[in-house]
């Protein structure tokens, strides 16, 4: 099967057996945020070029 092309950057987290993906901002801060070895949050802190 042909790998499907992607026109965004994004971002695969696995944690406590579950997989969620997520598009990455095109300018900013992506942070993934941890608490007794699970993943608690994925924080976006966005910015544009100014």
């Amino acid at each position: 099967m042909p790998m499907k092309e992607f026109d965004m950057p994004f971002v695969i987290v696995v944690s406590d057996g579950q997989a969620k993906s997520t598009e990455l901002p095109a300018y900013g801060v992506t942070s993934i945020i941890t608490h007794q070895n699970k993943v608690k949050r994925v924080k976006f802190d966005e910015g544009e070029d100014f």
